[in-house]
């Protein structure tokens, strides 16, 4: 018996589709489109926990038809939908790490049981760590590294005792015996076939028949040919008993080895021959099973994909009708869009036209404002030079009336002379004494500078006379007290004496300039 077929009665899934050696085809027809068809309805019904186990069962389904890898990708499927880490998360693990073993993939076999015993520590899950150490052991043994193979085993033995589980200790037995065989050390092999043996009694028929075909290996490989043949023959009766074609065809091949040795080999050749029969007839049943198998899965996988076939046409015809429907909303939608930008643009012209007329309006406007700022301005000046003509005028007609004056009184005598002098000198004086030219003055001033008379008015302490005033216009003309004094008819001392009389009256430090002040208020 194969270690993976030991370990799925250890475990405890040893389902008779799984291990029954005389499971017919026309059942495997059956089985398999019925597991399917769980599947299909588990799915349906997003029953994730069924789906998982008829993964699982697929996978065994596989298993025991030796196609490793169809059961491998279902039992990964299960792992796929069964993410707790559990018990049974560590079973199946360790039947697909037993299957790399099978397919002597010995490192990947190795990196598995590492894994599924890190869990079972983790869980205190007793039994898959004897397991794992148990595959560990299997593949140490198979890699020629005996010792390491011996402690694993050895390991996995203990904590099978400390389960007191039969079958766990009657397969750890047999392992180790079957170790210390390939040492040549049948005493001590055969000694654990033995122990094997007794704890096995209530195991299954397999593993017993296993077990006796291996006390007969050992006794003739020791030269105890009848104790050999006894136990072939026990071993032989069992597998007819329970109708194991594979252990008879083991047992058969037994015998005749056992009578080679005897030296009696009619008897090996009639038990070579009985075997080829038994195993030609156990291959065409096995290639049977498998035909009808792979058959059936062909079936399977052939509907499945007129399923994906019909499901990926209605994607297709459901895809088509949203493309349609979006192509539609689409150009409703860019109509839509269409026309709301034509009204929005059209606004948008309107506001823009509405507001180039209020443009040209105030532009309008602001013209005519300056044409009227600039004939007011005109009509100022004209009115400007209007006032200064006239005044020149009077200047020059008095000065002719002076100038002709004079010219008459050259020859008159001194009285008369100084009469005449006496009254130009009134008249002079009174036309200096004229403000007329000073409320001019101060008009044309006014406009070039309208705010200044207030400004200063503001920040006075003191209230400015008039002639105080028009110191304060003659400074911001920016003229000298020399000329000042020439204008106002007075000394250049009466000047400093009048600026500083201001100055006490403006908010002016020490050492700021009154005429700078005056200019920049």
């Amino acid at each position: 018996m194969t270690f993976l077929k030991r370990l799925l009665l250890i475990i405890g899934i040893s389902t008779t589709f799984c291990l029954n050696a005389q499971t017919g085809s026309n059942e495997l027809d059956l089985k398999l489109p019925t597991l399917k068809d769980q599947l299909e309805l588990a799915k349906n019904n997003s029953d994730s926990s069924q789906t998982a186990q008829v993964y699982l069962r697929i996978g065994n389904f596989f298993n025991r038809l030796e196609l490793y890898s169809e059961a491998i990708k279902n039992y990964q499927n299960y792992l796929d939908i069964h993410r707790k880490k559990d018990s049974s998360l560590v079973n199946v693990k360790n039947i697909i790490a037993t299957i790399h073993l099978e397919l002597k993939n010995y490192e990947e076999a190795k990196i598995i049981s590492l894994s599924t015993l890190r869990i079972s520590e983790h869980l205190n899950y007793q039994k898959g760590k004897a397991i794992s150490i148990a595959l560990l052991g299997s593949v140490a043994e198979k890699q020629g590294n005996y010792k390491k193979a011996l402690e694993h085993q050895n390991i996995s033995l203990s904590i099978f005792q400390s389960l007191n589980d039969s079958t766990g200790l009657a397969s750890t037995y047999e392992n180790i015996g079957s170790i210390y065989e390939d040492l040549d050390q049948f005493d001590f092999a055969y000694q654990y076939f033995k122990k094997a043996q007794t704890f096995a009694k209530n195991s299954d028929t397999n593993l017993q028949i296993n077990i006796l075909n291996n006390l007969g290996d050992v006794n003739r490989k020791t030269g105890n040919y009848y104790k050999a043949v006894n136990y072939t023959e026990k071993a032989f009766q069992l597998a007819e008993q329970t109708g194991n074609t594979s252990q008879v065809g083991s047992a058969l091949k037994d015998f005749a080895r056992t009578h080679a040795a005897l030296g009696d080999f009619a008897k090996a050749y009639e038990f070579l021959n009985r075997q080829s029969l038994v195993n030609e007839v156990e291959l065409k049943r096995n290639n049977s099973e498998i035909v009808s198998a792979l058959q059936v899965l062909y079936e399977v996988k052939e509907k499945e994909a007129e399923v994906q076939l019909l499901n990926k046409q209605n994607q297709i015809n459901k895809v088509r009708q949203y493309i349609i429907l979006i192509v539609s909303g689409a150009i409703i939608l860019s109509l839509a869009l269409g026309l709301l930008y034509w009204k929005k643009r059209r606004w948008h012209e309107k506001q823009i036209l509405e507001y180039q007329q209020q443009l040209l309006q105030a532009d309008l406007d602001k013209k005519m404002a300056e044409e009227v700022a600039l004939k007011r301005e005109i009509d100022i000046k004209v009115s400007s030079l209007t006032s200064y003509s006239l005044n020149i005028a009077h200047k020059n007609k008095m000065l002719f009336d002076v100038s002709r004056t004079l010219s008459n009184l050259k020859d008159r005598n001194s009285e008369l002379v100084k009469t005449k002098l006496q009254e130009l000198v009134e008249e002079i004086e009174s036309d200096l004494s004229n403000n007329n030219e000073w409320i001019e003055l101060m008009g044309y001033f006014g406009q070039i500078h309208p705010t200044f008379f207030e400004n200063i008015k503001n920040v006075a302490s003191e209230k400015l006379s008039s002639s105080e005033m028009r110191l304060c216009m003659l400074l911001r003309l920016n003229l000298s007290s020399k000329e000042i004094a020439e204008i106002l008819h007075i000394t250049s001392d009466s000047v400093r004496i009048a600026r500083y009389r201001v100055r006490k009256k403006l908010p002016i430090n020490s050492k700021e300039d009154l005429q700078a002040y005056l200019l920049h208020l």
